[in-house]
């Protein structure tokens, strides 16, 4: 998502509810003017979006959930704000805002990730995100957008299920759901699928991206984890 000019610039326009009190004491009632809300629902994603990358969550939140008044089908606007949630540790919201985009895009693979991250973190809704994830690994997948502000949403690669970041995270939620075997074949496809693209890229094959060395980094780090879980 392309960012805005720096947050100044967006802030001559706001706040958009405007108190004028009026002088005389008291007993005068107070006349309140509404101003029409310059900013559209996805000026207000990018608002929360610059917000969210420079650690200011609860303002990055505001912005999304005023998007999401303007329209409440705005699938970035809910996917975001599901990821404000979820690095707030506020787990159970989390998963109602990706369910909610799941309802608008079915078999999403980012807001299926970023569920399965719900769940994975708080231990809860283990076998329906599996599910859900086993659904998106098995078949086509629509474009993953990147997102910012959250660790653990990663993007994935257009074209398909068999993408290294989604078989990693296939593989924790098998290894949560006590699948160890499940799980290590879900790693192995993935440190597989990552090695080839980054060997494809220094060979100057055109094709897929390479693998960034942060999933494979993870990929490693959550096989040793279950080894040392399933000895």
């Amino acid at each position: 998502m392309r960012e805005k000019a720096p947050l100044r610039s967006w802030r001559r326009g706001l706040p958009y509810l405007l108190v004028l009190l009026l002088a005389g004491g008291c007993s005068r009632v107070p006349r309140i003017i509404v101003l029409e809300d310059p900013l559209t629902a996805a000026e207000h994603v990018e608002l929360g979006v610059a917000y969210e990358r420079k650690g200011e969550l609860d303002l990055a939140r505001r912005e999304y959930e005023r998007a999401l008044r303007m329209d409440g089908k705005f699938y970035r606007a809910r996917v975001n704000l599901g990821n404000v949630f979820l690095a707030k540790k506020e787990f159970g919201k989390a998963r109602e805002e990706y369910l909610l985009a799941l309802e608008l895009r079915p078999g999403d693979a980012e807001a299926t990730n970023n569920l399965s991250w719900a769940a994975i973190l708080s231990g809860e809704g283990i076998e329906d995100a599996l599910a859900r994830m086993e659904g998106v690994v098995s078949g086509p997948v629509p474009p993953v957008f990147p997102t910012a502000g959250v660790p653990q949403q990663r993007e994935a690669r257009i074209g398909g299920g068999r993408q290294p970041a989604l078989l990693d995270t296939l593989g924790v939620l098998r290894m949560h759901a006590n699948r160890p075997g499940e799980a290590e074949e879900a790693f192995a496809l993935a440190e597989s699928l990552c090695r080839e693209a980054g060997d494809a890229r220094r060979e100057g094959v055109n094709g897929d991206a390479p693998c960034p060395e942060e999933v494979l980094r993870e990929i490693e780090d959550h096989r040793r984890e279950l080894r040392s879980r399933f000895p």
